[in-house]
């Protein structure tokens, strides 16, 4: 494993010579025939053959140079390199766009929307059709950003520039370890594959820390990691101040049953002072609910000194979320209810029913079995952006895809690629955790999202990743998530972890708005911004944000009304300071 400095680089295309500022790279140059620049690091450089090279841009340069783009998507780790050959400039992301993120003009391109932004003959005209997307999905979804003429290139993909042109390269398929082997056979090979994962990520390390939860993902990381690591090892958990929920007790059982040095740190809302440092780093505007969970964690990890830290991020997504709602998707439609359920979905979809009511339940619940492939929404209703828009007509949803329903089967790894992987996994989970591990200068990694598994799994039969008898068992809820993973540890693990009923973590987003000065402070931000006289109509906010006030004084109610409140919230705050910093340039 190599490591490199937090990456930095703006460069310009034309011909020749296109970095113009970098930092933290490595370069190696083959005479006549191309130069590599390579930011980040690569977990399976042994796999690969590259052990023995003096440096990974050195190899990857090679790899290149025999085997082009095809090579590189071989490349398992958290990295962005660049390719200059005579004629042609390639900018190339990892699988999972975990590493640097790539935004560009037909000028320019750059490792940060902020510098991109200060050049002296950019534009820095807002997308205001992006910029309502986010209002209602919490982040703009590649390519767009936040700003007209600037594109984000995607995960795994490549951006060639060739005499003038701009192509974009889409990921290769990974191909598929299938298996015919018994169930025995495969618990073993993905324990091997698991443990191989680790080994590849810590290796050459003394000092290794892990993000510990108190579940399944996190505790199966820590397990599998005690088994070949015996030094110390620190580990760190995050809760909420007054949450009856908190699984810090279940963090900390397992804590002592494997042995490590625990951090704990609760969160009492107080951390969204560090919003506008937050804002600048991602660049796009993005809120969703782990947002400050990531934050405080990579925080409280730096004032520890450790060379790898591992994280559990993705495991869920990659083994394949929400089989309730495609089993629930699926009996509507045989049942030839699917219709009535979607104008009844349509007639809810309104303001007099946005109210913490068993109303609202239904919208909230037919929502997410409506709007499969779309992923998690993090934001406001349709209805209440057209309201919030100065011109409804920013708002513009993107072309439904409609859910293959041939199978569960079929209809599940739909799901499995273009919401959980595609969205969820690359947009918004290594998008958030990599960035903010990035402004801490922590070396976060995620054995889950290994290479060699994905392809594993992609290949084994679907009751390994979600066991069930039948779509009304699983529409009832029954399906055991994550089944094989479950099936090779649930017995190595204390019972406190494996007989918790799930509860998803949630960080309790009102608390960051319970204080009055913070709430203040967000309103003052949000309503002496621009954007409430560019972008939005400020009589809306500030009906939104009286109303919210009204609200959060009655005790008791749904969670997740007051949860989805509190994220809208977050958005409007969020993109007023966005405002204030990118195209005001006025820095709190």
């Amino acid at each position: 494993m190599v490591l490199v400095e937090k990456p930095a680089f703006i460069g310009q295309f034309g011909s020749g010579n296109y970095l113009l500022e970098h930092s933290g790279s490595q370069s190696y140059t083959i005479p006549g025939v191309l130069t590599l620049y390579f930011w980040g690091q690569i977990h399976n450089a042994a796999m690969l053959g590259l052990q023995n090279s003096v440096t990974v841009a050195r190899a990857l340069a090679y790899l290149f140079m025999e085997k082009g783009l095809e090579g590189l998507s071989r490349v398992d780790g958290r990295f962005m390199c660049l390719v200059e050959t005579q004629d042609t400039l390639c900018i190339v992301r990892d699988t999972y766009g975990a590493g640097p993120q790539v935004y560009y003009t037909s000028t320019h391109f750059s490792s940060s929307l902020l510098p991109l932004s200060r050049l002296p003959d950019f534009k820095g005209q807002p997308d205001r059709a992006a910029l309502a997307t986010f209002l209602t999905r919490g982040c703009i979804a590649t390519p767009r950003s936040a700003f007209e003429g600037v594109s984000k290139l995607g995960a795994g993909c490549c951006l060639e520039f060739k005499e003038g042109r701009f192509r974009i390269i889409h990921p290769m398929n990974q191909q598929k370890i299938v298996s015919s082997n018994s169930e025995k056979e495969i618990m073993e090979q993905y324990e091997h594959l698991h443990a191989e994962a680790i080994r590849r990520r810590i290796e050459g390390c003394t000092n290794v820390g892990i993000l510990l939860s108190g579940g399944y993902d996190s505790g199966c990381n820590l397990l599998a990691l005690r088994r070949q690591y015996a030094g110390d090892i620190h580990s760190f958990s995050i809760g909420f101040k007054g949450d009856k929920w908190s699984e810090l007790p279940l963090a900390q059982c397992m804590s002592d049953t494997f042995s490590t040095i625990h951090h704990t740190y609760e969160i009492d809302g107080s951390e969204i002072a560090q919003l506008p440092d937050i804002v600048r780093e991602l660049g796009d505007p993005f809120v969703e609910g782990g947002l400050m969970v990531n934050y405080a964690v990579m925080k409280m990890a730096a004032g520890h000194q450790q060379d790898v830290l591992l994280g559990g991020d993705g495991n869920d997504q990659l083994f394949g979320t929400t089989g309730r709602e495609i089993a629930l998707a699926l009996l509507l439609r045989r049942s030839g209810m699917y219709p009535f359920v979607s104008v009844l979905n349509r007639m809810l979809n309104r303001e007099v029913f946005d109210k913490n009511t068993s109303i609202y339940k239904i919208k909230f619940h037919t929502d997410k079995v409506l709007n499969l492939l779309e992923g998690d929404l993090f934001g406001f209703p349709d209805f209440k952006v057209v309201q919030l828009l100065q011109d409804p007509g920013w708002y513009r949803k993107d072309k439904e895809v409609k859910l293959d329903g041939r199978s569960f089967e079929t209809a599940f790894f739909q799901h499995a690629q273009l919401a959980d992987l595609n969205k969820t996994i690359e947009q918004v989970i290594l998008f958030k955790a990599s960035k903010l591990a990035d402004m801490f200068g922590q070396n976060l990694v995620y054995p889950y999202l290994d290479l060699e598994i994905k392809s594993f799994l992609d290949g084994i039969p679907l009751s390994y990743r979600l066991k069930g008898e039948g779509l009304f068992s699983l529409a009832k809820g029954k399906g055991e998530s994550k089944s094989l993973l479950k099936r090779c540890y649930k017995s190595y693990l204390p019972e406190a972890i494996t007989n918790k009923k799930k509860q998803g973590g949630f960080a309790p987003m009102p608390l960051f708005f319970s204080d009055a000065h913070r709430f203040e402070q967000a309103r003052s931000t949000i309503l002496d911004s621009a954007v409430c006289r560019d972008f939005l109509h400020r009589s809306h906010v500030e009906s939104f944000l009286n109303r919210y006030v009204q609200e959060a004084k009655t005790e008791g109610g749904w969670f997740w009304y007051s949860q989805n409140r509190a994220i809208q919230l977050f958005n409007l705050y969020a993109l007023a300071i966005w405002w204030n910093e990118y195209i005001d340039h006025v820095t709190e």
